[in-house]
């Protein structure tokens, strides 16, 4: 009689049972199947500097919500358990007689490392599931990644392939019979804040809501078709697809969106703005390609070019730093967008450039310092994307000029013509 496969499975950012290759890929080698998800220490109890905010904690914790319920309607159940992975996986499988790991890949460096020790003690399948592009279907190797975004997203287009999504499993034969105990934002060590009223969007965490803003968003709304001519506008709730946060969590995939793009396209039209959205997508791609390629260097100071001239601070950087993030600094433009960042956890892409470029050029602060408060406090944080274009504003990273300076108070003039935004976060 051949033995039964006992295997793990274990979701990070990819809190989804549609489109999640890595789960397949668990249930085609495995008899049965343990799934858990790990509130992980380095991530959920660093205390300084603190690594994720409430609004991002329910965030998560709502996603989270949602996969169990989709897993229970299934037959399976999700662990939860605490610690780092690279130790309490292993703890878990030794407890159940687990053979084998399964997890999608990551691409930052942290999350790498995190895979690389885990295989270590246990054997490991890592599936890549985050692009939109499969990192095997490039047209160059991985090495090769092109210097800049626009010679990446040419080379790609020329030989365009998007795998298509993949149906969630009918079933989940799981090992386990309790069932999970979410823990709560107060468990986490997390007040309960309310929403603002200032705040022309409520996100909420999980798969079927994330699919909710594709179907009011895309289809009833048809926004996409306006969405290059809205994308820098301030205020409102649609002006932006804000299915960032879904991507971040993996409550989305990003093959599932493209398909949605293609299919509007067939019934709408293909234009501009239909394209600007798959663009976006591109973009997210290069900088997830970018973190494979150059590992911890895009969280170092000089980023990907350490032959640039190293800037220093002024001595006065904390004070500069503490008005910045708190929105006290002599620019109102500026504030506004760091006030709802840190009410609502999100901001505009306007206003991220706007502050991002004002750290930098204006307050002369190192830019990790901004990247590390928007890690902190954004929704829809992506240590790729996150770093990946806060290196590329500072001069270290993939913009081919030295320095991307933004006028701040010109772009409140085109942005910002009537003061409305500023006024409502003042």
């Amino acid at each position: 009689m051949n033995r039964m496969r006992i295997g793990i499975f274990c979701f990070r950012n990819d809190l989804r049972l549609h489109d999640n290759r890595a789960l397949l890929t668990a249930l085609d080698a495995c008899d049965r199947l343990h799934l858990v998800y790990v509130f992980e220490d380095r991530l959920w109890r660093e205390s300084a500097p603190h690594r994720i905010s409430t609004h991002r904690a329910r965030f998560i914790l709502e996603s989270l919500q949602c996969l169990i319920e989709q897993i229970n309607n299934l037959g399976g159940v999700l662990n939860i358990i605490y610690g780092n992975i690279e130790i309490s996986i292993p703890h878990l499988m030794d407890k159940h007689g687990a053979e084998a790991c399964f997890l999608s890949k990551e691409s930052a460096w942290e999350e790498t490392k995190t895979e690389e020790a885990l295989s270590k003690v246990v054997p490991t399948t890592l599936t890549s599931n985050a692009t939109l592009v499969h990192p095997d279907d490039l047209p160059f190797v991985l090495s090769d990644l092109p210097e800049t975004f626009t010679q990446f997203r040419k080379k790609v287009e020329k030989k365009w392939i998007v795998r298509p999504c993949m149906a969630p499993p009918k079933s989940l034969n799981s090992c386990d019979s309790t069932h999970a105990n979410l823990p709560t934002l107060s468990d986490l060590g997390f007040f309960n804040n309310t929403l603002d009223a200032r705040s022309y969007f409520t996100f909420k965490g999980g798969s079927l809501s994330g699919q909710n803003r594709i179907k009011n968003w895309l289809w009833d709304k048809q926004c996409l078709s306006t969405y290059k001519l809205t994308r820098n506008e301030m205020t409102g709730a649609d002006f932006s697809s804000r299915l960032s946060a879904w991507l971040s969590t993996g409550c989305l995939s990003p093959r599932e969106i493209y398909e949605e793009i293609k299919k509007y396209e067939i019934q709408h039209g293909a234009n501009e703005s239909t394209y600007w959205l798959i663009f976006e997508l591109l973009w997210r791609d290069f900088f997830h390609f970018l973190a494979r390629v150059h590992g911890p260097k895009i969280f170092q100071s000089r980023g990907i070019h350490p032959e640039r001239e190293k800037r220093s601070e002024p001595d006065d950087a904390e004070e500069r730093f503490h008005k910045w993030k708190n929105g006290r600094t002599n620019n109102p433009f500026v504030n506004a967008n760091m006030n709802e960042l840190r009410v609502t956890g999100w901001m505009s892409n306007r206003g991220r450039q706007n502050v991002a470029s004002y750290l930098i050029n204006n307050l002369e602060l190192d830019w990790r310092k901004g990247a590390q408060w928007f890690e902190e406090q954004l929704i829809d944080y992506d240590p790729c994307s996150n770093y990946g274009n806060w290196l590329y504003l500072s001069g270290y990273g993939n913009d081919p000029r030295p320095g991307r300076y933004f006028n701040v108070k010109k772009q409140a003039a085109t942005y910002d013509p009537q003061g409305k935004y500023t006024n409502m976060w003042s």
